[in-house]
This record gives C-alpha cells, structure tokens and sequence, in this order.
C-alpha cells in the first residue's frame, strides 16, 4: 500500500483517524494483510482452528469471540505502537488460546491441536519478539499476546472453570487495558502530538506549546515539533522564542526553518 489513503480503503486507518472517533479501525484492520504468506497463514489457521471453536461454541458465540479478539488485539497494538497493527494474527492466537486452555477438556480439541502445533505458535511468538527487536521483521508482538491472553481467559471462564473469577477480573482489565488507549494514551507520541496539533487548531496556543514540548521528550519528530513550536510562539508574538526555534529548526530542517522565515517576514501574516 502506497499511503494512508490507500490503506484506509481497505480499513487499514491511522491512529490519528482512530484517536478522533473511527474505532471501527479496530476491527477492520484486521482484514487488511499486505504480503501473501501473512495472509496464507492466518486463512489456514482460521479454517483449521476457528472451526473447532465454532463448533463448540456456536457461530453467535464465534462471531463475538472474533470480534472481541479484534477490538483487543488491536488496542493493545495500539496502545504500544501507536498503530493497530495489520492482519488477523491477533484473532488466530484467542482462538489458539481459547483451545490451547481446553484442550483436556474437549476431546476435539485435544485430538486436533497436536504438541507440534504448541511448539510452532509458541515458538512463533518469542520469534516474531527477536524479529521485532533487531528490525528485522516488524510484528504486532502485543496482537499476537493479547490475543492469546484473551482466549484462555475466555476459556477458563467459560469451559474450564478453573479460576473464573480471577479470570473474569484478567478479562476486564484486558478489555480496559485495549480500549483505554484510543481515548487517553499520555506516553504515546503520536497521541500527544495529535492533542497538541488539535489545541494549536483551536487557537489554544500555551497549551499546544506545552503538549509539542512533551510530545518532544517522547520522541516525536523534532523537525515537526520545532516547526509546529516556531509558528504556535509566533503566534503569541513571542519573538525571543519564535527566533530560537527557527535557530534548532534550521539545524534540522533547514528548508523548513527558511520556509517559516519567509512566511513570517515583517508585513506577512
């Protein structure tokens, strides 16, 4: 996919799309995958896996199961990438949780998730960590977690029944954990920057100043920052601190800080 736009069609959305009330991109990204062995592998094992749970369940029950799964996996993506991630590896792993949790207690589940398959989305899991971490392949490491957190807490409360009280709580708190970020998220970056860009809209100035400068210190793009800072002093017609932007500006962006000096010039608006 080219760009967010194109993306978007497919239901693929920004953050900043989700932070400002389109959180049916929770769900729909995970129908989006862009190379094919991802998708492959997330088609077999929902055919090979989501059936059985489908089975026991019901198809009510699985519809649900899957949508939760979505809501879940993608908000916890969220939460630590600022992105909700892409494909449905989130949902594959509450189903593999789900039966991996029942399997003494379901004898179909027992017969068809054999140790070479534990061993294998076990094994993927630390893998895709490692991948992550060396940039290697970028992974929605907390998708592939929550998910399957997710399906063995649903099946304990549901069918093993060994601590559902407990895992009731760990339920909630998942679900609250997923879908606080799309409201609050203050160690995000990019949640940070979107309130600052939102108040700087709004004239709020002071306040946009404040939120660039933590946006900064969590790691947002200073050129955009310092960009963004020229113009909010600018507009307070703080000059000292409007110059010494365009001063770091320039170190980093020097077309930019031109630009600003340019549009700002005496007689400019």
């Amino acid at each position: 996919m080219e760009s967010w736009d194109s993306a978007a069609k497919w239901g693929y959305l920004p953050s900043t799309a989700i932070w400002e009330g389109k959180y049916w991109g929770l769900i729909t990204s995970v129908f989006v995958h862009i190379e094919i062995w991802h998708l492959a592998f997330n088609i077999y094992w929902l055919w090979a896996l989501g059936r059985l749970l489908e089975k026991q369940i019901g198809s009510l029950c699985w519809v649900v199961f899957v949508i939760l799964s979505a809501i879940i996996s993608s908000g916890a993506q969220l939460a630590v990438s600022d992105t909700t991630g892409i494909g449905a590896s989130g949902v594959v792993y509450a189903i593999f949780g789900f039966i991996f949790a029942a399997k003494n207690q379901v004898d179909e589940f027992k017969f068809a998730l054999t140790r070479q398959h534990i061993v294998l989305f076990i094994a993927w899991l630390f893998i895709c960590l490692i991948t992550t971490y060396f940039n290697i392949l970028n992974v929605g490491n907390a998708a592939h977690f929550s998910g399957f957190i997710f399906g063995v807490l649903v099946a304990d409360v549901f069918i093993v029944k060994y601590k559902s009280r407990l895992a009731m709580l760990g339920l909630a708190a998942l679900l609250i954990c997923a879908i606080l970020p799309i409201f609050w998220a203050p160690w995000s970056a990019g949640w940070v920057s979107q309130k600052a860009y939102d108040a700087h809209a709004k004239a709020d100035y002071l306040k946009a100043i404040s939120l660039y400068h933590r946006s900064l210190e969590l790691g947002q793009d200073p050129a955009w920052v310092w960009s963004n800072l020229a113009i909010a002093y600018r507009m307070i017609n703080d000059q000292t601190k409007y110059e010494e932007a365009i001063k770091t500006l320039e170190k980093l962006d020097a077309k930019a800080a031109q630009e600003l000096k340019d549009r700002y010039q005496p007689g400019n608006k």
